[in-house]
């Protein structure tokens, strides 16, 4: 699932009428049929995915190696928490669709450490939004509206406009907005400058390795073992020189999510020889904070892949 889809690329390869029904079957099944049907599914995936099985059995053998991990795994990383696994990962895709098509209701969003800081953004004060592959950050569409704010989400589309034109599509309270990061283009780095200058936010996520391994890299422990960590989103922080959140939306029960910022820092000041390491810094710290939220929720966690394989590879 190194590949796995998000929902950027079914919009892109389904478009807005898919996506539409698609929701309302989510929303015809409900959630109890839906769960019900993702066991057999995920058992399915279980068996004839050799890649998510293996990489599912490596991240939970990491988490259970610590014993804040095995606690919340409830026990080993054998095939039972990997099918556990997997039906997370499913139903996390169930939630998305009753995003994806404008359906939030019956979803619950409660806050750690996000409320004030959604609210002091609400004055025009932009930020860096440091995401990664642990729970769902679609949820920002439903935050987006509460708060009146402009979401801009960084990541690798290949056509970003007829994405944006589905969610203008939901209605003007719909704030989410893509921008399409182009490695061999400083488009990207201009579009998020100015998104910050309005005073808006930006996620970008920063756990996993751009495709084909384009861009700079750095390794970081993580979970007791090397890995290996993109390092542009906080070589960008320092060229933006504005406050970076830790950020994470993760499901805690059933149709019940909740949103986790934590400030990383406001890097400043630095010259141009001085940000690698104020960026390797600050990816350290992201790292540990990552890590402390994959040990309290590690079904959550949806790089389903062999995460540790090419840590050795060269940056």
């Amino acid at each position: 699932m190194r590949g796995e889809e998000g929902w950027t690329d079914v919009a892109e390869s389904g478009g807005a009428r898919a996506l539409r029904w698609g929701g309302r079957l989510a929303r015809a099944l409900g959630r109890r049929n839906t769960s019900r049907l993702m066991w057999p599914v995920a058992a399915y995936f279980l068996l004839r995915r050799r890649s998510a099985r293996r990489g599912s059995r490596q991240f939970l053998e990491r988490v259970a190696s610590r014993a804040e991990g095995r606690a919340a795994l409830g026990g080993g990383p054998g095939w039972g928490a990997s099918l556990r696994h997997l039906h997370a990962f499913g139903m996390s895709l169930y939630d998305r669709m009753r995003v994806w098509s404008g359906g939030l209701e019956g979803l619950e969003v409660q806050h750690d450490g996000s409320e004030a800081i959604f609210e002091s953004a609400r004055s025009g004060r932009g930020a860096l939004l440091l995401g990664a592959h642990l729970g769902s950050l679609d949820l920002l569409s439903f935050l987006s509206r509460h708060y009146d704010l402009v979401v801009n989400v960084v990541a690798f589309f290949e056509n970003a406009r007829r994405v944006n034109e589905f969610f203008a599509s939901l209605g003007p309270g719909h704030r989410l907005r893509l921008i399409e990061l182009d490695p061999d283009s400083v488009q990207a780095a201009l579009s998020v400058r100015a998104c910050i200058g309005r005073g808006e936010l930006v996620a970008v996520m920063a756990d996993r390795l751009a495709p084909g391994g384009h861009g700079r890299s750095a390794l970081c422990t993580f979970l007791g073992r090397p890995a290996r960590f993109p390092l542009g989103p906080f070589l960008l922080a320092g060229v933006l020189e504005c406050p970076v959140l830790f950020t994470l939306c993760v499901c805690i029960a059933p149709g019940r999510y909740e949103t986790v910022l934590r400030p990383l820092g406001r890097p400043e000041g630095a010259t141009r020889h001085e940000r690698e390491k104020q960026a390797r810094e600050l990816l350290e710290t992201y790292v540990a904070e990552l890590e402390a939220r994959c040990l309290r929720h590690p079904f959550q966690w949806f790089n389903l892949y062999e995460f540790w394989t090419h840590a050795g590879d060269p940056a």
